[in-house]
């Protein structure tokens, strides 16, 4: 079911990102054909940002595909690979926890309090709170996840050292 959610939030991401091309190539031409540009395309664009950027954070944990320099690493045994694989999803998820809780908050303050930016539109702030603290949640219940299989391998790799497998 999360690999479904996770997708799906990849997706959305997807449209931010062809939103993002549309908002801008509009401007550009419009402003070179026509002399104006779309209203508040400083405030769409950064908005779409916020999806394109946050959304996929799970998906892409969930496959291990972020930037690594690997230069170090690859020359660790693997069973200190595992260590430090346990040590940064649990790391990551303890580090993300208080930004999730934040971003939590100031989406419901956008919310209730109905705030907007100042600008031609007058767009609400909340769908970009929320899409921000959506995709934190997603990314940190990945990183869970993930924590408690890094864990368990660790543990597993830590129990099985002191034994050489011959009886």
């Amino acid at each position: 079911m999360l690999g479904i959610v996770e997708r799906a939030l990849s997706g959305v991401a997807a449209l931010c990102v062809i939103g993002l091309c549309l908002v801008i190539t509009g401007t550009v031409v419009s402003r070179w054909l026509l002399g104006w540009g779309i209203p508040d395309d400083v405030t769409i664009v950064q908005e779409l940002m916020i999806g394109a950027i946050i959304l996929p954070l799970a998906y892409v944990t969930s496959s291990r595909s972020h930037i690594a320099v690997e230069v170090l690493y690859n020359r660790l045994g693997r069973r200190t690979q595992i260590y430090l694989m346990a040590f940064g999803t649990a790391f990551g998820f303890l580090a993300l926890l208080p930004l999730t809780y934040a971003a939590w908050h100031e989406f419901v303050y956008a919310y209730e309090s109905e705030t907007y930016f100042f600008g031609d539109l007058e767009l609400p702030e909340w769908p970009g709170k929320m899409a921000f603290f959506v995709g934190l949640f997603f990314f940190v219940l990945r990183l869970c996840l993930l924590t408690a299989s890094d864990l368990k391998a660790a543990w597993r790799a830590g129990s099985s050292a002191g034994h050489s497998g011959k009886v």
